[in-house]
């Protein structure tokens, strides 16, 4: 397994290709667990940005769960991302590897006797960047959940220059979750845009009234968004979100300062 993780993340391919002209900001939208609504707010992001006069590309690396359609295989995922960009380049390329069973990348390849091709989500990645202000990527599942044989999440996010968005259902169990997450992303010396609470279903959890509160507190991180379900717009300036850097982070938790 790659020891970038350990240690130092690599030089990002968006820094490493910045020679000819200024490179993609990458915002990569990873969640605190499956099923939190990353999609949804990926696309409502993607949708703003255009609309705001901003070139948008968007990426899902690789995707499990798909379906055939007359004989094709699709990621719904992909295709919601894809028509959020404005359909910018084409539904392949925006998910160039899909699988069928409902199981982590890694897990659903094995069960179609492949791998997850790691230079193919880097290839990926600069083939929709090329010519974009602003490249979406959407990870699978969580940071830290298993992208390819080798590599999490938060590895394709190094790599890339990925400034993290986190989306949490904003449901009871959000405040461990997103705490989880921002710590991890610190450890790793991932810069972290802010967090996103989602409403996934349309009945309220009573913990939604006091999650926002205690995630400010906790984590010291922004707040970007609290989106109903089905809401159709975030109310974030994109553009003009600034990342804090792993050694910002105001972290309140006991455990965190015994552990700096």
């Amino acid at each position: 397994m790659d020891s970038h993780r350990l240690t130092e993340p690599p030089a990002s391919r968006a820094e490493s290709s910045a020679q000819s002209q200024r490179p993609a900001r990458v915002l990569f939208f990873t969640g605190t667990d499956t099923d939190v609504g990353k999609t949804h707010v990926a696309s409502l992001a993607a949708a703003e940005l255009r609309h705001s006069g901003s070139c948008v590309a968007v990426y899902k690396p690789v995707a499990s769960g798909c379906h055939e359609v007359d004989g094709k295989r699709v990621s719904g995922d992909g295709l919601a991302l894809w028509e959020a960009s404005g359909r910018r380049d084409d539904p392949d390329v925006v998910c160039p590897q899909r699988f069928l069973a409902p199981l982590a990348p890694p897990h659903a390849a094995a069960a179609e006797g492949t791998r997850v091709d790691e230079e193919q989500l880097l290839r990926g990645f600069d083939r929709v960047a090329a010519g974009a202000e602003f490249v979406l990527v959407e990870g699978a599942g969580g940071l830290l959940s298993p992208l390819s044989d080798d590599w999490l999440n938060s590895d394709l996010a190094a790599r890339i220059g990925g400034q993290l968005v986190i989306v949490a259902a904003n449901r009871l169990g959000a405040i461990h979750q997103v705490l989880s997450t921002v710590l991890s992303a610190k450890a790793l010396g991932l810069p972290v845009l802010g967090i996103v609470l989602s409403h996934t279903t349309p009945v309220a959890d009573p913990a939604t009234d006091s999650n926002a509160e205690a995630i400010r507190r906790w984590t010291g991180a922004s707040l970007l968004a609290d989106i109903p379900f089905n809401g159709r717009s975030t109310g974030v300036d994109w553009a003009g979100l600034r990342a804090d850097s792993p050694s910002e982070a105001n972290l309140a938790s006991a455990i965190t300062r015994a552990w700096l």
